[in-house]
């Protein structure tokens, strides 16, 4: 009897991102061979998992509301779903947390159709898929977070001095949003070991690692 090809691997593409995920859905569609099946598009982690993919590309950064890329992974690695990470910006703090947390790899957004189906193949197959940009990221110093271009905007605001309503108001967001960020800056801080709670200690944190310009110029 003639070899039977293998079944499609079974994926969740979880973006905050409508038009990424979408855009994902269909390349992968259109070039796959029926090598991917696409179960699962949206930005929940629970609900992806209820589809029972056999892979998860997910999003490093979720937006606000989204919990940490660590205990995402941790939620697919739990149900038995091998997770490869994808961002748009090199976070490398969350990218060394959500390996540790037990993904398989990690790619930006800006690979090929090509590097993206062999990752997801790699890790399909409960495999590390090693990279020159997951390299890179390995090899950053790990003494200084990498922060979002969101995050980062909200450091240079309060950090020079704007109250959180100010942050939030030349930012567009809300407060509570604003305040999110800024949480998000200090978590990433203490995570390289370096906390720095107050105002103070975030500009000095920011001072010596280059991050300051003036917020008027962004």
């Amino acid at each position: 009897m003639p070899e039977q090809d293998p079944p499609p691997i079974r994926l969740a593409i979880v973006d905050d991102h409508e038009l990424v995920r979408e855009g994902l859905s269909a390349l992968l569609a259109s070039q796959s061979e029926a090598r991917f099946s696409v179960v699962y598009t949206g930005e929940s982690v629970a609900e992806a998992i209820a589809t029972t993919p056999n892979v998860a590309l997910l999003d490093v950064d979720l937006g606000p509301s989204g919990a940490p890329v660590a205990e995402s992974v941790a939620a697919f690695e739990e149900a038995g779903i091998s997770v490869l990470m994808m961002s748009a910006f090199d976070d490398s703090a969350a990218v060394r947390s959500g390996l540790m947390a037990g993904s398989l790899g990690f790619v930006p957004k800006r690979v090929s159709y090509d590097t993206l189906a062999d990752a997801l193949e790699t890790v399909a197959r409960s495999e590390l898929f090693l990279s020159v940009d997951l390299a890179a990221i390995l090899a950053s110093a790990a003494d200084k977070p990498d922060l979002s271009p969101r995050e980062l905007n909200a450091l240079r605001l309060y950090a020079s001095g704007l109250k959180l309503t100010a942050v939030a108001h030349r930012m567009g967001i809300s407060p509570h949003t604003a305040k999110e960020y800024l949480d998000r800056v200090r978590a990433k801080y203490a995570q390289v070991g370096r906390p720095a709670r107050t105002r103070t200690e975030l500009y000095a944190a920011a001072s010596r690692d280059g991050l300051l310009k003036d917020p008027a110029n962004d």
